[in-house]
């Protein structure tokens, strides 16, 4: 198999955003460009040269109804309410192209290649005290659920994880690989039901809570996404929320700044993905 070079992966990535792009405007749904993706449309005009994937976000109510309708013939749609999911949130994927290898799987079956992630917005405590308390303890779960999830690789792949390790700490590796699908289940149904806990726009603030990498920085108001603006990403046209600066600038401080060449690399070092042949 050929492995996909960062071009090949931006180029996939950039083909699912626009089919969902396309079905979302003709449905009515609400989506917005989010995180490093739009961070790229802002400051570069597309993506971050080295950035090797696609973040989208949905107010709750949009995301259900996305997972509930969009179909395709080359794409996968799988969310949290799928069976075989890893995830508390979503992904669309590619199926007919690519392929691909992972050290945190994201399903049961592991099908498919290239995908853009699927992100929730869900209602938030207008108590930033709260939240703050909130997201401290969802974020053990998330953990949880990360740690499960790299105890479901493939052989090999937990073999990798588990290489530095020895005696009883190798041990304690293959007991989590044995009880994680309990566990993951059990992490992430506690997960949900926190994040689905308050209706979107019945309070005056919104957060993503199904992936906490930055704490409590992803609370924002209920006005920074009021309606949608078309913003410019590798010459094509997608939706960003109206408040888009300061969502960035919650989470960020000054986005337009460019990190330190070190940090200059692509996100997701734990996964391959090859064309089909």
């Amino acid at each position: 198999m050929t492995e996909l070079s960062l071009t090949d992966i931006q180029r996939v990535s950039l083909d699912i955003l626009q089919e969902v792009h396309d079905f979302c405007v003709s449905r009515g749904i609400r989506y917005s460009i989010a995180y490093g993706t739009l961070i790229g449309a802002v400051r570069h005009g597309g993506f971050i040269p080295w950035d090797d994937d696609i973040d989208i976000v949905m107010p709750r109510p949009d995301y259900d109804r996305f997972f509930a309708e969009f179909t395709s013939e080359t794409l996968a749609a799988v969310s949290e309410k799928d069976k075989d999911s890893y995830l508390a949130f979503g992904r669309v994927i590619d199926t007919a192209r690519t392929s691909c290898e992972t050290l945190i799987p994201h399903s049961k079956s592991g099908r498919g290649g290239v995908w853009i992630d699927v992100f929730p917005l869900d209602g938030a405590t207008d108590s930033p005290e709260e939240f703050s308390s909130l997201i401290g303890r969802l974020k053990k779960l998330w953990i949880i659920q990360l740690r499960c999830r790299c105890s479901k690789t493939s052989f090999r792949g937990l073999f990798k994880l588990c290489s530095d390790l020895k005696g009883l700490l190798i041990f304690s590796a293959v007991k989590l690989s044995c009880l994680s699908g309990w566990m993951l289940r059990r992490a992430n149904r506690a997960l949900i039901a926190a994040d689905r806990a308050i209706p979107f726009g019945s309070t005056g603030h919104f957060a993503q809570m199904s992936v906490i990498d930055v704490g409590s920085k992803d609370y924002h108001e209920i006005e920074v996404f009021s309606s949608t603006v078309k913003l410019n990403f590798e010459g094509r046209d997608f939706l960003a929320m109206n408040g888009y600066d300061a969502f960035l600038r919650r989470i960020y401080g000054d986005y337009m700044q460019l990190p330190p060449e070190e940090d200059r690399v692509p996100k997701q070092g734990f996964v391959h993905f090859y064309w089909k042949d």
